[in-house]
């Protein structure tokens, strides 16, 4: 399916009664209409083939060293991850055919990568596809693909210290609904979690929730197929055990590694924690566990504590079986994402949040305070948003493109992905022999325009690092 976005933004109220009226409390609703490309897309000379969509800077104010890790799945311009720096400028980006999703930095055999999924979503929520890997230079060196006949689903590829992944599957399957006022053979849609090796491709663990979670938890509407749980993250556990969100019973799961077995529920109508005040949630998405004890997750809400979104910091005590709120994040605008979303933990304690239906991407401090504010200009959804640092090496040259005029040039230069730029050094010169370098500037964004005299007939550009080091050059142009 191609995601390109909704002619208007649903409300969530409007969400709200569709799901109640049988439209499905779905996570990816209305991808397949059209949304106009008339604003808020950046086009490039050097790159002429992109319209990658643009995100607004609102505020930044001492945020984590790093840079902004997106996609988006709907709204003007291109499908593909996306790199911001702190200024909104692009600083890597890659056009998918399919749907990219998940898009982050993460730790591969002992080197950082990048890793996403891509496929297919379909207009329940669900998706087909595969985990990617790419390395430094951006070179894709690994696929995962789900196993036992199955195929990956979009909402989630987590790699571990173990070089597995770990994903999401749905299945359609048939059950007896009668238990929840439905009919005694009914398309139900069981959600899986699967451990991948990455490198063989073997399942090294399966996990079913219809071996393990009645319907009768789930707040989900009785719609073909029925999606009682919708699984939409998993995490690892400090102890090795994992972390399981399912959006339609509103509750985090922890499961025994080996086993399968729930070791606990947090949330939702079977909670084994008695929840404190401004502790509960719903229709939570990315719960996450932390070496402190605490638990973070985005909370798409409504719930009787809040009824706007918000990320949300849990500390649990196993003993006693209570988890109470330590700390709720929530926009300036106050809002109310009826989808998707994230909360990523920083080193800093912080938290990075990705709104989902709501175009806006935030950092908080560990007290609260926004570190960084920014919105995409189409208004676009975006799933999971992180920060995380990255030095990119790419085997591409840099992009050239010169514009003549009268009595001078205007140079433009880039490098999609080569993160060490900070200078240009433009060649110029009447054969390809005898250019010489004629202006030296600093890297200003994705793309850098230069200006020089005269209307030279060969020019070329050369990356220069911090130290003024040559990196790469371009063709001549």
């Amino acid at each position: 399916m191609n995601a390109a976005g909704l002619t208007r933004r649903l409300t969530r109220q409007e969400f709200l009664t569709a799901a109640a009226a049988g439209a499905g409390a779905l996570a990816f609703p209305g991808l397949g209409r059209a949304l106009s490309r008339t604003a808020g897309v950046a086009s490039f000379f050097t790159q002429p083939s992109l319209q990658i969509p643009t995100l607004s800077v609102k505020s930044v104010n001492d945020p984590q060293p790093g840079y902004i890790f997106v996609t988006t799945l709907n709204g003007p311009g291109q499908r593909g991850p996306i790199i911001f720096d702190n200024a909104g400028q692009v600083v890597w980006f890659r056009r998918t055919n399919e749907v990219a999703i998940d898009f982050r930095r993460q730790i591969y055999e002992g080197k950082p990568v990048l890793t996403w999924w891509e496929g297919e979503i379909s207009q329940i929520g669900t998706g087909q596809g595969d985990g990617v890997i790419v390395d430094q230079t951006y070179t894709e060196i690994a696929r995962v693909q789900a196993g036992n006949g199955y195929f990956a689903d979009v909402h989630e590829f987590l790699l571990t210290p173990r070089g597995t992944a770990l994903i999401t599957v749905y299945n359609e399957v048939t059950r007896d609904l009668t238990s929840v006022g439905g009919a005694s053979a009914a398309p139900v849609l069981d959600s899986i979690v699967q451990e991948i090796d990455v490198k063989s491709g073997a399942v090294l663990f399966e996990w079913h929730s219809l071996d393990h979670v009645p319907f009768t938890d789930s707040y989900a509407p009785l719609t073909p197929p029925y999606d009682y749980f919708h699984v939409n993250s998993i995490g690892l556990h400090p102890d090795g055990n994992l972390i399981v969100s399912a959006r339609n019973t509103s509750a985090v799961y922890k499961l025994d590694r080996r086993s399968g077995e729930i070791i606990w529920t947090l949330g939702g109508r079977s909670s084994d924690f008695e929840l404190g005040p401004a502790a509960s949630f719903m229709y939570q998405h990315d719960a996450q566990a932390h070496v402190d004890g605490t638990v973070t997750l985005y909370d798409d809400g409504p719930s009787v504590s809040s009824q706007q979104s918000r990320a949300i910091r849990l500390g649990l005590d196993p003993g006693g079986m209570r988890a109470d709120l330590l700390q709720a994040y929530t926009h300036p605008d106050a809002l109310a994402s009826f989808a998707m979303g994230n909360a990523q933990q920083l080193p800093n304690g912080g938290v990075m949040v990705g709104w989902g239906t709501e175009p806006w991407l935030t950092e908080f401090g560990p007290l609260g305070d926004v570190r960084f504010d920014a919105t995409f200009d189409g208004a676009a959804w975006n799933y999971r948003t992180f920060r995380n640092s990255w030095v990119g090496k790419p085997k591409t040259r840099p992009a050239i493109a010169v514009r003549r005029h009268a009595k001078s040039s205007t140079v433009y230069a880039s490098w999609n992905g080569g993160t060490e730029t900070v200078y240009w050094a433009v060649h110029a010169g009447p054969s390809a022999a005898s250019a010489k370098v004629v202006k030296t500037v600093s890297r200003t964004g994705f793309e850098t325009a230069i200006s020089i005299p005269g209307t030279p007939h060969v020019v070329s550009v050369t990356a220069l690092d911090a130290k003024h080091r040559a990196l790469a050059s371009s063709a001549t142009a």
